[in-house]
């Protein structure tokens, strides 16, 4: 086997080779074993069937007939150091800018199968040799893992102490309570919805891959030594084909019917981990021609280069059966360099620069996301070429740092006793406690309210004041319309009109309620997030899924009963049609809706959205606020948000006057002067962020409303 070339590289590259030791990690996985590992190792167990219970707790010894060489502990591959640079280095490329690689994420899929393969290779060896100690395990697993991510968390928080607000400190430390126990991808998940928090506010969202892994290792290792007794060993392939199945099946039915849920779950990507299991295990056959052993190789990295330059998570369903064409890439590239072979795609792995990246990937991962997102919250953007050369070069040197300085020392000093790991756990489980408690106490407190003043506070609580139907009515979270979602004049004989729309209607609630009252009437919102008010899309338009489905299902239930209920007297309609694959298109169905509206005698208000500020609008507002700093920024030109905005306006125009019985209300010029428009009036913000108004930006449109509601309702029959 080719020693590493990143090894000829001098004094720098010498100290590589000192401290790859340790337990693997999908970023870092090294299969080299410390010190201490070392001192314990016991002589092979051959030739005695069934389970022992060894000397050392929490200790299974595997004592079973296995071909010496099956489990051989790996030694140091280049080419996986260079496999993990191909994984990260897209994916920090992707965070900068998703046009320039856009399969870049699935970068975090490579390391998983990467993960599953060497921890496998280790866990299976111990078993061989009747030393696996679950303890000894975790407190691998802790000293491999915990001392750099540690040091991401403080210096993240510490960071976050000065420039988030308590509203964003409070969901920090949330999210560092949640990554610290290794449930990120749940909490985030949570969190992850249409009026959830920007990315670039999240500086802790990237540990939900993290949390992936750790939940798998939870259950994994202790489930591998059953199988390993000899009455098992045998089923255990087919185990494994199932448990593969299962889990690329949920994978694959989450893509469909639940996106955001199927890519943050951990059992849809636990069959990732299992691939690289699978092969470790020696499930695979040999590859015994060099000229086979080529061709695997170069198939994987044609793999893996197409999914990174053709996926796009806008256009794919992913993860599922998509996420095949990437792990099968890096399980060929995996298996092609077994046994010390040698190939060309290992040689370019192996190459210095690529190799070294690989040996810091893990600090790498974890520093990447912290300084993009930190960046873009500073800055209301993505960074240029130009920034993106120097935050690279800026993560490349506190990742060497990092992994010199706090990773390898870890690794290569790990405990010969058992009370020693004992200790080692301890200090590991220690380390994340205090994470745990400074992200409580960032919540508890409510972000740290005392670092801001009352004027701030104020205009912080200003923002965050959200319409009381959001909740039932748009996300959803009622099952009595009727009567969660019926506002305006409560007198169940009172007159009442239909406010149909998405979040753009449901923006207008509070001035709708307050209108309303006044004239006498109540009024039922129908709402759905991300689901524009217009006619169901028409049967045989293709393949749609299950979130498409229902909200055609909510379109046509609007429809219905708008146009078949007496009580009904008018229609308020308010979406965002740019939204949809096509402006024509969606208002060619608005036509049609309002058409069939119309046709039963009832007007109908078309409402434009109130125009957009692309550096966030409300959220702007509190940023610049809390740090003292002006907040032109947050606002817009006027002839920018014409540009954005007339386009529909127009089309509103257009199909209104087609009808005497529809009316266009466009608030946008409402927040505009001549030259600018502002998400605030004086001192008050009116937009909650970039698109949405706040209730105080509602109530601002209340007398413009009133009177094009009241034009509205003398044309009512």
């Amino acid at each position: 086997m080719q020693l590493n070339p990143v090894a000829r590289q001098g004094r720098f590259t010498s100290r590589l080779r000192k401290h790859r030791v340790g337990v693997a990690s999908p970023f870092n996985s090294d299969t080299g074993r410390g010190l201490g590992d070392a001192a314990r190792a016991r002589k092979k167990a051959r030739g005695v069937k069934g389970w022992a219970i060894g000397k050392h707790p929490f200790t299974i010894r595997a004592l079973s007939k296995v071909p010496q060489n099956q489990f051989e502990v790996m030694k140091y591959r280049s080419d996986i150091s260079g496999l993990r640079a191909l994984a990260v280095l897209p994916v920090v490329l992707f965070h900068f800018n998703e046009q320039w690689l856009p399969g870049g994420f699935v970068g975090v899929d490579i390391f998983f199968v990467i993960s599953g393969y060497l921890i496998t290779s280790i866990l299976a060896a111990d078993l061989r040799e009747g030393r696996f100690s679950l303890l000894r395990f975790y407190d691998r697993r802790l000293r491999r893992i915990v001392p750099a991510f540690a040091a991401v968390a403080l210096v993240t928080a510490l960071i976050s102490l000065f420039i988030l607000p308590p509203g964003l400190l409070e969901d920090f430390g949330a999210s560092l309570r949640s990554a610290s126990i290794f449930f990120a991808n749940r909490y985030f998940l949570s969190v992850t919805h249409y009026f959830g928090a920007a990315p670039d506010e999240l500086f802790l969202l990237h540990t939900w891959s993290l949390s992936v892994e750790e939940q798998f290792y939870l259950g994994w290792p202790l489930l591998l030594a059953v199988l390993f007794h000899p009455k098992l060993r045998r089923f255990l392939p087919y185990i494994l084909v199932v448990l593969m199945l299962v889990s690329l099946y949920v994978a694959t039915r989450n893509a469909v019917l639940r996106p955001v849920a199927g890519f943050y779950n951990s059992n849809g990507r636990f069959w990732e981990l299992l691939l690289g299991a699978f092969l470790a295990l020696g499930y695979l056959p040999r590859l015994r021609s060099a000229r086979v052993a080529e061709g695997v190789a170069g198939l994987g990295l044609v793999l893996i280069l197409v999914s990174l330059a053709l996926f796009d998570p806008k256009k794919i369903l992913f993860p599922g059966v998509s996420a095949l064409v990437p792990t099968l890439g890096a399980l060929f590239i995996l298996w092609a360099g077994e046994e010390g072979r040698t190939t060309l795609v290992g040689r370019l792995l192996s190459f210095g620069p690529v190799a070294g990246i690989g040996l810091i990937s893990y600090s790498l991962y974890l520093w990447h996301w912290p300084v993009i997102a930190i960046h873009r919250y500073l800055t209301f953007r993505a960074p240029g070429p130009l920034e993106c050369v120097l935050l690279f070069a800026v993560m490349v040197a506190v990742s060497a740092f990092s992994w010199r300085f706090i990773e390898a020392p870890f690794r290569r000093s790990g405990p010969s006793t058992t009370r020693g790991e004992w200790v080692s756990v301890g200090v590991g489980v220690g380390a994340l406690a205090v994470l745990v408690a400074i992200g409580t106490l960032f919540t508890a407190t409510g972000g740290l309210p005392g670092r801001a003043s009352a004027s701030f506070l104020k205009t912080e609580a200003i923002v965050n004041t959200f319409w009381k139907g959001r909740e039932a009515c748009l996300i959803g979270r009622t099952k009595d319309r009727e009567t969660a979602c019926r506002f305006g004049d409560p007198r169940p004989d009172a007159p009442y009109f239909i406010m149909w729309g998405d979040s753009q209607g449901d923006q207008h609630g509070p001035a709708l309620d307050a209108v309303a009252q006044k004239m006498g009437m109540g009024f039922l919102q129908f709402s759905r997030a991300g689901c524009a008010p217009q006619a169901p899309d028409p049967e045989g338009s293709g393949w749609q899924s299950n979130a498409v489905q229902q909200c055609n299902a909510s379109r046509a239930e609007a429809i219905r009963r708008i146009v078949e209920d007496p009580k009904v007297a008018f229609a308020v309609i308010s979406g965002r049609w740019t939204n949809e694959t096509s402006l024509d298109v969606a208002m060619a169905r608005l036509a049609t809706a309002v058409e069939a509206i119309t046709a039963a005698g009832k007007p109908v208000l078309l409402v434009a959205p109130p125009g957009t500020f692309p550096n966030g609008g409300g959220r702007c507002l509190v940023r610049r606020a809390f740090m003292g700093a002006d907040d032109s920024m947050c606002g817009t030109t006027r002839a920018a948000s014409d540009a954005e905005g007339r386009a529909t306006e127009q089309a509103l125009e257009a199909l209104a006057k087609g009808h005497k019985d529809v009316a266009v209300f466009m608030p946008r010029a409402l927040f505009c002067d001549e030259q600018s428009c502002h998400p605030r009036t004086g001192d008050v913000p009116l937009y909650y962020d970039g698109g949405h108004l706040n209730v105080e930006g509602s109530l601002f449109l209340s007398r413009a409303l009133e009177e094009a509601l009241g034009a509205l309702r003398k044309a009512t029959p």
